[in-house]
Order: structure tokens, then C-alpha cells, then sequence
């Protein structure tokens, strides 16, 4: 199901007791939040023991406005 960057970090936050597994690999919840920042739509699937994450809708960065 695919959920907006807020919803999604919610959804992280809620499921502590399951195994996390970002585009695949295991990874902790904190790294999980960290990852959904980075993109506008997350899709995630959850099972009984994971949670499986993985950004659909990417954040547009403009190198032109950041500080060097």
C-alpha cells in the first residue's frame, strides 16, 4: 500500500516488533525513517513478522539553490 512521507513514518513508528526490511535488506526502524525522507510515496508491505519498505516517488533535489 503506498502511503505520503508522514503517513509512512507513522506506520514505521507503529511496528517496532517486526523485522524491517528496506528495498530488501534487513535494516532497523531508524534507518527505515531515514530512507522515507527521501522520497515523496513509500510503498509498504506488511506480513506478521516484517514490514517491507520501498520508495516509489523520489525527492527532486536543485543543486542550484543548495550551499557549497
Amino acid at each position: 500500500m503506498e502511503f505520503s512521507t508522514p503517513q509512512a513514518l507513522h506506520k514505521i513508528i507503529g511496528t517496532t516488533d517486526k523485522m524491517v526490511l528496506v528495498d530488501g535488506q534487513q535494516s532497523c526502524p531508524l534507518n527505515a525513517m531515514s530512507v522515507a525522507f527521501n522520497f515523496h510515496t513509500i510503498d509498504i508491505s506488511e506480513t506478521n513478522t516484517t514490514i517491507d519498505i520501498k520508495g516509489v516517488l523520489p525527492v527532486v533535489r536543485n543543486e542550484k539553490y543548495l550551499i557549497k
